[in-house]
């Protein structure tokens, strides 16, 4: 049902921690431990009807799950980390102990700490008729 925007997205989720860079802002992003999982669920194109009934299985479950679901994935659209996808017949698979200490909530941190280092990018500056390599000026490359 949602795909990760990979126009302007980078994301990485290892041990249940997400972390998402904006190429495009510099801007990068973090998940709780709950966040995390179900975003990866949605990523791997569970339905969110198949999280929900997924989630409602898991003790203390709470009766507003589908209201917390939803604004996350409207968190997720309004950052444009995620976009509209392709479903697929995946099961997700949670962790119940962690699902519980995160009390059921999903969270989507927003960080912009980094953003000077994140676009700094040298590929952009560099020939094409060269590939990667260091342009120098004309005046360095006698020098050299």
């Amino acid at each position: 049902m949602y795909k990760l925007n990979e126009t302007k997205m980078f994301a990485d989720v290892t041990n249940n921690i997400a972390i998402i860079i904006n190429s495009e802002t510099g801007i990068y992003y973090a998940m709780n431990n709950c966040g995390s999982i179900v975003f990866q669920a949605l990523l791997d194109g569970c339905s969110k009807q198949t999280i929900i009934e997924n989630l409602k299985k898991i003790e203390n479950c709470p009766s507003d799950i589908e209201q917390k679901l939803q604004s996350f994935i409207d968190d997720l659209l309004q950052k444009e980390i995620i976009a509209e996808g392709e479903q697929s017949s995946k099961n997700p698979v949670f962790d119940e102990t962690v699902i519980k200490q995160d009390n059921f909530e999903m969270k989507v941190l927003e960080y912009a700490d980094a953003q000077e280092m994140l676009l700094a990018d040298p590929i952009h500056d560099v020939d094409e008729s060269e590939g990667w390599q260091p342009v120098f000026k004309e005046d360095n490359k006698n020098d050299k």
